[in-house]
C-alpha cells in the first residue's frame, strides 16, 4: 500500500490544504511569468489593431497622393454613336472629334474543304508572308497546316484559325489574320495530289489591314487599334464606328475619303473634360474617416476620450474589443499620433492658392480627430481645383500632403520594418524568454511540492509513532496502578 497516504489522520492537521496554500505562494513567480505572457499577447493584439487602422489610412491616402488620382475628371460627349471615352487625371478642356476610319486587321480566307483533320491537301508548299512551309503527310490537313503556320507566327506576324461555315459540304476554311493594323501579307500555295495534279486551294483577302483614323480639333491622328490613348493626356477613346456624314463628297480613286478634293462632311462629336469634384470629395471624406479611426482608437485608451470604446454588451454581441488602453501612454503610439498630426498641419509651397489642409475645411478636434466642413471644401474646389490638386498630390519636385502621408504610412506599416513587424519581433523574443523561465521554474516548484508532501508524511508518521508510544505507556501505567492498589 506504499504511496497511499491519509493526511492528518495522526496529527489532525489539514495537511493537503496547508500544502496547497504553501504551493500557491511558491507558484507566485510562475503565475507572474504567465501573466507577463498574457500581457505581451494583449499588447501585440493592440498593436495589430492599430496597424490595421494605419493600413486603412494608407489605402485612403493612396488614392490621393498622385496627380492622376486626385485630378479626377469626367467626360461628357455630345453623342456616343462613334466612340466612348474615359479619363485618368485628364485636365479640363473641350475637343471636336471625328472618326473617319476604324482599325482592322487583314483577313485572308481559303476555299472550303470537306474536313479539317483528314489529310486532303496533298503535298507541296504553302507560302505566307515570305516564309515557305513544306506540306507532306505530317501536316497535309487543314488543322496540320494551321499549326505549321502558327509555329511561324512570331516571324510572319500571321496567325491561322479554322472556321466551319455550317454548309456541311466543303465547310471548313483556313483563316489567316495579321497581328495588327499595320501587318499586310500575301499567301499562296503550290500543292499537288498523289498523281501530281494541282490542287486548287484558293485564298481570298476578305478584309484589308488599316489603321484607325480620327481628327481631333482638325488634327489627324492614327492608331493601330480602336483604342486611342495619348492623343489627349489622360483621355482614352474607344472607337466603335465611323462618324455619320451629312454630305458624301466626291469620290477619287486611290485616295482615302478625307483626302478627296471634295471630302465627305463628317458630323463631329463634342468631347468635354471637366473636374469630377464628387469623386474627389468622396476620396477626401474617406481619408477623414480613416484618419479619425486611428485617432479614435488611440483616444479610446483614455477615460476622458474613451467614448469610442465599445461596451461589454457590444463586445459580447460581436463588436471589436478595443485594446488601446493596454498600450496607453506607449511611446510608439504617441510617436505615431504626433507624426500624423505634424503631417496634417504641414504647409505645402506650390504655385496654387492652397497651402494647408485647413483651407479645404479640415480642422482638428480636441481629441485629435478631424472634421470636414463640406461648404468650405466645395468652395475650395469651385474656386481653385488645380490648387487643391497641388496641395494634395504636390507639384513638380514638391510633395503634397497626401504624398507625405503615404511615405510615412508605408514606413509605419512595412511588412519587415514597420511598427507591427517590430512589435511582433519583440513579442517573439519576450515569449521565448518567458517560456525559458517557466521551463526552469516548473521543475523547481514540482520538487518543492514533493518535498513538502514528504515532510508532512514524515510528520504524520512521527506523530503516529508518538501516539502509539503514548498509548502503550498509558496502558502500562494503568496496569502498575492496579497492581499497587490491589484492584483487579
Amino acid at each position: 500500500m506504499a504511496g497511499i497516504t491519509f493526511s492528518g489522520l495522526a496529527s489532525g492537521l489539514k495537511t493537503d490544504e496547508i500544502i496547497t496554500e504553501l504551493m500557491t505562494l511558491e507558484r507566485a513567480p510562475l503565475d507572474r511569468l504567465e501573466a507577463q505572457k498574457e500581457s505581451e499577447a494583449a499588447r501585440l493584439s493592440a498593436f495589430k489593431q492599430l496597424d490595421s487602422r494605419l493600413e486603412d489610412l494608407r489605402s485612403a491616402v493612396g488614392g490621393l497622393n498622385i496627380t492622376s488620382e486626385v485630378r479626377t475628371s469626367k467626360i461628357n460627349l455630345s453623342s456616343e454613336d462613334a466612340f466612348s471615352a474615359s479619363s485618368n487625371g485628364a485636365a479640363s478642356g473641350s475637343y471636336d472629334v471625328t472618326v473617319v476610319q476604324l482599325a482592322q486587321m487583314q483577313k485572308t480566307v481559303s476555299v472550303g474543304v470537306s474536313s479539317d483533320i483528314i489529310g486532303g491537301l496533298g503535298t507541296g508548299t504553302f507560302m505566307v508572308a515570305g516564309k515557305t512551309i513544306t506540306v507532306d503527310e505530317s501536316n497535309n490537313s487543314l488543322q496540320g497546316l494551321a499549326e505549321s503556320i502558327n509555329a511561324l507566327s512570331e516571324k510572319t506576324g500571321v496567325e491561322a484559325s479554322i472556321i466551319n461555315d455550317g454548309s456541311g459540304v466543303n465547310a471548313y476554311h483556313l483563316v489567316l489574320t495579321g497581328q495588327d493594323a499595320q501587318t499586310r501579307f500575301t499567301a499562296s500555295s503550290n500543292l499537288v495530289d498523289s498523281e501530281g495534279v494541282a490542287i486548287s486551294f484558293g485564298l481570298t483577302e476578305t478584309r484589308s489591314a488599316q489603321q484607325a483614323v480620327a481628327f481631333v480639333d482638325g488634327v489627324r491622328v492614327v492608331s493601330d487599334t480602336n483604342t486611342v490613348s495619348g492623343v489627349i493626356p489622360g483621355v482614352t477613346m474607344h472607337l466603335s464606328s465611323v462618324s455619320n456624314t451629312s454630305y458624301g463628297g466626291t469620290f477619287e480613286a486611290g485616295l482615302d475619303p478625307w483626302q478627296w478634293a471634295d471630302p465627305p462632311q463628317y458630323e463631329s462629336t463634342m468631347m468635354t473634360v471637366e473636374p469630377d469634384t464628387e469623386a474627389l470629395k468622396e476620396k477626401i471624406s474617406t481619408f477623414v474617416s480613416s484618419y479619425n479611426a486611428v485617432m479614435d482608437w488611440i483616444s479610446a485608451g483614455y477615460e476622458e476620450f474613451g467614448a469610442a470604446a465599445p461596451t461589454a454588451e457590444e463586445i459580447e454581441a460581436g463588436a471589436e474589443d478595443i485594446l488601446s488602453d493596454v498600450v496607453r501612454g506607449d511611446s510608439t503610439v504617441n510617436g505615431i499620433k504626433r507624426q500624423l498630426q505634424n503631417i496634417l498641419s504641414s504647409q505645402i509651397d506650390t504655385s496654387g492658392s492652397m497651402s494647408v489642409l485647413s483651407q479645404l475645411g479640415i480642422s482638428t478636434q480636441r481629441d485629435g480627430s478631424i472634421n470636414l466642413n463640406d461648404s468650405a471644401l466645395n468652395e475650395a474646389l469651385d474656386e481653385d481645383f488645380d490648387g487643391v490638386v497641388s496641395l494634395l498630390a504636390g507639384e513638380n519636385d514638391t510633395d503634397g500632403v497626401m504624398k507625405k502621408f503615404n511615405s510615412k504610412l508605408l514606413e509605419m506599416t512595412g511588412a519587415t520594418s514597420g511598427m507591427y513587424a517590430e512589435k511582433q519581433e519583440r513579442y517573439d523574443s519576450a515569449i521565448k524568454r518567458l517560456d525559458n523561465q517557466i521551463a526552469r521554474t516548473e521543475p523547481l516548484i514540482a520538487k518543492k511540492e514533493a518535498t513538502l508532501q514528504a515532510k508532512f508524511a514524515t510528520l504524520e508518521l512521527l506523530v503516529s509513532n508518538m501516539n502509539s508510544q503514548s498509548s502503550f505507556l498509558t496502558q502500562q501505567m494503568d496496569m502498575l496502578t492496579k497492581m499497587m492498589t490491589g484492584n483487579n
